[in-house]
């Protein structure tokens, strides 16, 4: 009779970081992954820390997600999340053109000042404002037009990001979930032959909280015991 083996996926754990100008829909995209519900209010984020799970063919990927502030006034105390993080996913809000140029800009210098060598995937959010007539209407009072899918792709590539990706938390729940696992993709350097025919598998998820903001102001962020991304 043979020993039967008992084989488990790898574990690989991997840290990605989501920066992008206020309300621009960061925290939107993490609270529909995390509690399945879209924010009917809005809170202001000062930092959060969220953790997923997913299955890449026989590794088992461990996302731990944060979620920073856009404000200036948190300036100097972002630069701490960005330690041993995997990818930063640099969000924007596709209704709002005229911010996009500079505030691409702003974060891509920061991203270069304390973790240049990280994947960045670019992120397309509130797609479901390009239909919205309201939205539309404003727009072209001011001569402008939502963020088209392609001048997305084409502001990925001058950036020399990983990936452009589009998502609504608002009426896609099934795009936040494609925007997670192409970044896990990313991280464990699958992306370019897993990503089109990959199954999106849903993500088990689990909301934690960071230090409140006394706390955060006045001292660093611990380290994480094991490094990111790897493999146990």
């Amino acid at each position: 009779m043979k020993e039967r083996r008992n084989t488990q996926p790898l574990v690989i754990r991997c840290k990605l970081v989501l920066v992008g100008d206020v309300q621009c829909g960061k925290t939107a995209m993490l609270q529909v992954l995390a509690k399945d519900c879209y924010p009917e209010t809005y809170v202001p984020t000062v930092f959060e820390n969220y953790t997923a799970c997913l299955e890449l063919e026989d590794q088992r990927v461990e996302l731990s997600l944060w979620d920073t502030s856009g404000s200036p006034y948190y300036d100097n105390v972002r630069p701490l999340c960005y330690s041993d993080s995997d990818a930063v996913l640099l969000c924007f809000d596709i209704s709002r053109p005229d911010t996009v140029d500079s505030g691409l800009k702003k974060w891509k210098t920061e991203i270069m000042d304390f973790c240049p060598n990280t994947r960045i995937l670019l992120v397309g959010c509130k797609t479901d404002l390009r239909t919205d007539v309201c939205t539309l209407m404003e727009l072209s009072n001011q001569k402008q037009t939502p963020i088209t899918q392609e001048q997305g792709s084409a502001m990925a590539k001058q950036l020399g990001a990983e990936a452009y990706l589009e998502c609504s938390a608002f009426t896609s729940e099934k795009s936040i979930h494609s925007v997670f696992r192409t970044a896990a993709l990313a991280c464990v350097n699958k992306l370019q032959p897993l990503a089109k025919s990959s199954p999106n598998r849903r993500l088990s998820k689990r909301l934690l909280h960071l230090p409140s903001r006394s706390e955060l102001l006045s001292s660093t962020f611990k380290k994480e015991k094991a490094k990111s991304c790897s493999i146990m």
